[in-house]
């Protein structure tokens, strides 16, 4: 599926993406007391192939929700494994991190950007998204669960100043959901 997107709609997107990425760091920011800061948005248009390689990344761990409504998707969280300590005391878990305060930290991280990221970006559309609770997740190269043969993805990366700490939100949009996506876009440039 061919899903190029025109200058005009890229440029569109990606100030939608800046704004719904900065609620979510903003979020993160009053949560933790540091401060945080954002890449420009990222858009591509991906196979599963694609999408698997790049969750390939040992320094990480990743999360995944999913969500239903108007539009259909996944968010996938990567979480780096440097700095996990200096948040974890950040957000008031006791150290050192034992497995499951650990994961409880990186769901819990996961859900605030997930969360702050599609709800912005839904809203400002006026789509509609019901995100599912994060689970950990291990990435491989079976992509043949994945319900799509291409589709758009949106990143941004957020990285806490105070540690080394740096996490990037995926969008991740169905074939399907990628057109009702186009169809609002064009109407918010109309």
């Amino acid at each position: 599926m061919n899903m190029l997107l025109s200058e005009e709609q890229r440029d569109a997107l990606q100030e939608l993406m800046n704004i719904s990425m900065g609620q979510a760091a903003n979020s993160l920011a009053r949560l933790i007391g540091a401060k945080i800061t954002l890449s420009i948005p990222k858009i591509s248009d991906v196979t599963p192939e694609q999408f698997c390689t790049m969750l390939s990344d040992e320094t990480v761990w990743y999360t995944r929700q999913s969500f239903l409504g108007t539009i259909k998707g996944e968010v996938i969280a990567t979480l780096s494994k440097q700095g996990c300590d200096a948040i974890g005391q950040l957000m008031d878990y006791e150290l050192p991190l034992t497995q499951d305060s650990l994961n409880e930290l990186l769901l819990e991280l996961a859900n605030i950007l997930a969360g702050a990221c599609l709800t912005g970006f839904a809203e400002q559309l006026a789509l509609n998204a019901k995100l599912s609770m994060p689970t950990m997740y291990s990435a491989s190269n079976q992509h043949y669960h994945y319900r799509w043969a291409s589709t758009l993805m949106m990143e941004v990366e957020f990285k806490v100043e105070v540690s080394q700490f740096d996490s990037k939100i995926v969008i991740c949009l169905e074939e399907n959901s990628v057109q009702t996506l186009l169809a609002k876009l064009q109407l918010l440039l109309e």
